[in-house]
């Protein structure tokens, strides 16, 4: 064997070991760990017990504050300091200092290791003020997290009563809350906080809600209902609490038997099972001189485009489907040319792709504009001994309206759960569906007057994110969730 040959295998003996080495010490690792959670989940350290007590490590401690630490030997204290704040810990010590106050701890400060661990009821003397992170510890799995700006959200409660069924969510925002589906078999709501909390349970029998739990969001957090048929509609309650007191906040889904004021109605439901999707028409809205809405140089057209190009090869690898553009560059188009374009390819669906603006308001997140469900719903309801009606051709599309509607709830509520939200559906037949003779929606992506949204959609992976968003909405619809 030459010398080179010999080193070749040397270095792959040692890697093969190193692999051993870390699938054996891979279990260990995660033992040793938190227990996972969900993306977009705050960041979190695990606890400890020591002689019955909860003990966070210096270390983490440190690194949920973003303090830095100054070790005194001599005293044998650690310094943490964080912003304007300073928390020092003494070895052996139940007295801890934060700022020029000093507070008692159930246990004292111990030494493992050498590293210093704190009893976790340290983080009840820490300032409340927004120069240092918020840290709150659950017991329920074990860690203490960093809390976001957003707050959390604790374990829902549910009540049943004869003509209502109310789900109680435990909040420290009443405002960051947003349906994400209004399907009754896959109702969701997203909140901006953190869930610290746990499932019921067990579920009130008899009651309108049955099935409620947790499902992993892009940014904060979210629950998929299961709503009773014999639901007839829902509305969402804000609590804001015992004014200047720091009350209990919550949001409260109430979910009713019977038709009373206030009520918001569920989406109507479509045929069950999967949808076929074999034609996918991608329409990038505006092109040539028409720039559409442009902000800061950023120009619709430009965008839909770009949209489209990252958005077609997602949808043939996800979901198998051939994909048309109406167009694949800068010219603009008439809408009778685009319709034709989606009819001669036969379109099992139409996504007309666009990006809002309005100037001078907080308007912000996506849209969804189809053609109104109520009338589809009727056709349908009536069944073959319905009276024939004659559509004019620009308004065919109104024969998909249930479906259409089907497509808008699922794609809205993908970007709700990416956090590119709010989101608000409008059942108005847009112009770009006229004589679309296919289900179809118009989606407003973002709304580039607004910066954060302009930000998102323009950053390195925005156009990416956003594609995949709208896949992971398009996949929902096909698989008849």
């Amino acid at each position: 064997m030459s010398v080179t040959s010999r080193g070749m295998a040397a270095r792959m003996t040692a890697l093969a070991l190193l692999a051993a080495l870390t699938a054996a010490l891979a279990p260990l690792a995660a033992a040793s760990g938190a227990p996972a959670l969900p993306p977009g989940a705050p960041e979190r350290a695990p606890v400890r017990r020591l002689d019955g007590q909860a003990y966070l490590g210096a270390n983490d401690l440190a690194r949920l504050l973003d303090a830095t630490k100054f070790w005194r030997p001599d005293v044998r204290k650690l310094v943490l300091r964080a912003g304007s704040h300073r928390v020092t810990l003494a070895v052996d010590n139940p007295f801890v200092v934060v700022d020029e106050r000093t507070f008692r701890l159930p246990a004292p400060v111990r030494s493992v290791r050498g590293e210093l661990q704190a009893p976790v009821a340290l983080l009840d003397s820490l300032p409340r003020d927004t120069t240092i992170a918020r840290l709150l510890y659950d017991p329920g799995r074990g860690v203490v997290m960093c809390m976001p700006l957003s707050g959390v959200v604790r374990s829902p409660q549910l009540a049943a009563g004869d003509t209502l069924t109310r789900v109680v969510f435990p909040v420290d925002h009443v405002a960051e809350v947003g349906v994400a589906s209004r399907a009754r078999g896959h109702f969701r709501l997203r909140f901006g906080g953190a869930f610290v909390g746990a499932s019921p349970e067990s579920l009130s029998p008899g009651g309108l809600v049955t099935a409620i739990a947790p499902i992993p969001v892009a940014v904060g957090c979210a629950f998929e209902l299961a709503v009773s048929p014999a639901a007839q509609g829902f509305r969402l309650v804000r609590d804001p609490g015992s004014a200047g007191a720091g009350g209990p906040r919550s949001i409260t889904l109430e979910v009713s038997r019977f038709r009373i004021p206030g009520l918001e109605d569920f989406a109507p439901a479509g045929p069950p099972g999967p949808r076929a999707l074999e034609v996918i028409v991608l329409d990038p809205g505006h092109g040539g001189d028409d720039r559409g809405v442009t902000v800061e140089g950023v120009a619709e057209k430009d965008l839909t485009l770009a949209l489209a190009r990252v958005l077609k090869p997602e949808l043939e690898r996800r979901l198998h489907a051939q994909v048309v553009l109406t167009r694949d560059d800068d010219r603009g188009l008439a809408q009778d040319r685009r319709a034709e374009t989606a009819n001669h390819a036969r379109a099992d669906l139409v996504l007309a792709l666009h990006f809002d603006g309005a100037p001078g308001t907080g308007y912000a997140g996506a849209s969804a504009w189809c053609p109104p469900a109520l009338v589809g719903a009727r056709r349908e309801a009536a069944g073959r001994n319905a009276p024939v009606l004659l559509l004019p051709w620009r308004e065919v599309a109104l024969r998909h309206a249930v479906r259409s509607r089907a497509v808008a709830e699922a794609v809205l509520g993908a970007l709700e759960l990416a956090g590119a939200g709010p989101t608000r559906l409008r059942e108005v037949l847009p112009h770009p569906l006229l004589g679309v003779n296919a289900p179809g929606i118009l989606l407003e992506c973002a709304t580039l007057t607004a910066p954060a949204d302009r930000a998102r959609v323009t950053g390195p992976r925005g156009l990416q994110d956003l594609a995949t968003a709208i896949a992971d909405g398009l996949a929902a619809w096909e698989r008849g969730r």
